[in-house]
């Protein structure tokens, strides 16, 4: 018997590469972001990715897939449909890369392509005690989390209580863990003004840059809202998205992990926003499990997983799920 989990859309590493039109060369292989980067300055590529930011860093959108990531640039011409890009968009891009003050980024792209939206984003995470392990040539262009963060300062060690655009400053005052906040992050959930948690853990996310105009070191995190400052660091959240392990003909088993410890919640029901049953394990773990049974089979379900600690409660967006077996007539 076939088990099947839907997808919210279509997986874009099986889609073709566009054409280049009638009478142009034809675009070249699609790469992983490994491979591309292999090839280095100078050679032009066709990549797909997740988008990892919107106009909040401007004219860069940075995209990653499982192994790496790298930096799009569009300035000052944009390319059609590079503006409309937003954080959590497969897309594929084509263009020609080049070395920037150390950043190896898409400049110019020539074209781009979003394959579908709303795909869940993996940051690489890890613990302020750990911090500088992260500002490596292999971790540009990806989505990074600094976990335990105590402090921001100013590249002088003073801490700081809010965030000024165009200016750096340093995890937990700590050198070669420096943050940098653009002009570009403005507004209702800007970074530019935000108030920086005091008195408590909380994590940082960026996307890894560089910034050397030796091409040597650089490197800088780049936070790109307010709320890439992840306040409650023991809030149990969802690092995973809820997968079935398990299917009969009247049960999923479903398996998610959260990056913090709570008990483990799952709501489900006929559509995303029609979510009617609750399941619960008050077992507090990391690795979450969870049997729903008494489905209809061939029948499609909503999942949306969740975690509670003392902290506070942590939930995935709704996935759906097949039952196994086939509909009774």
């Amino acid at each position: 018997m076939l088990i099947s989990i839907l997808l919210a859309a279509a997986s874009f590493l099986t889609r073709p590469a566009a054409s280049a039109g009638p009478g142009a060369p034809p675009i070249p292989g699609v790469l992983s972001l490994k491979a591309a980067r292999i090839k280095g300055a100078g050679a032009t590529v066709t990549v797909r990715g997740l988008v990892l930011n919107g106009a909040e860093l401007g004219g860069l959108r940075f995209v990653q897939d499982g192994e790496s990531g790298l930096a799009l640039y569009a300035l000052p011409t944009r390319v059609p449909g590079f503006d409309e890009l937003h954080a959590g968009d497969s897309v594929q891009a084509t263009g020609q890369l080049k070395n920037y003050n150390g950043l190896l980024e898409m400049d110019p792209v020539l074209s781009v392509h979003k394959v579908t939206g709303n795909r869940p984003l993996r940051a690489l995470r890890v613990p302020a005690t750990a911090i500088t392990s992260a500002f490596v040539e292999a971790n540009e262009g990806r989505l990074v989390e600094i976990t335990g963060v105590t402090r921001l300062t100013n590249p002088t060690g003073a801490p700081v209580a809010t965030l000024a655009a165009n200016s750096n400053y340093l995890l937990n005052g700590q050198s070669g863990a420096l943050l940098r906040v653009t002009n570009s992050s403005t507004g209702t959930g800007g970074l530019v003004d935000a108030t920086i948690p005091q008195g408590e853990l909380f994590d940082v996310r960026g996307l890894l840059s560089q910034y050397s105009p030796t091409g040597s070191g650089g490197y800088q995190l780049l936070p790109r809202l307010a709320a890439d400052l992840v306040r409650g660091g023991g809030l149990p959240r969802i690092t995973s998205e809820p997968v079935p392990v398990g299917v009969t003909s009247q049960s999923v088993t479903i398996e998610f992990t959260t990056l913090y410890p709570g008990d483990t919640r799952i709501k489900y029901g006929p559509s995303a926003t029609e979510l009617r049953d609750t399941r619960t394990d008050e077992a507090i773990t990391t690795q979450h499990r969870l049997v729903l049974d008494g489905l209809a089979p061939g029948t499609t379900y909503y999942v949306q997983a969740g975690s509670h600690n003392a902290a506070g409660t942590a939930t995935a967006p709704p996935v759906p799920v097949i039952a196994g077996g086939r509909k009774k007539k």
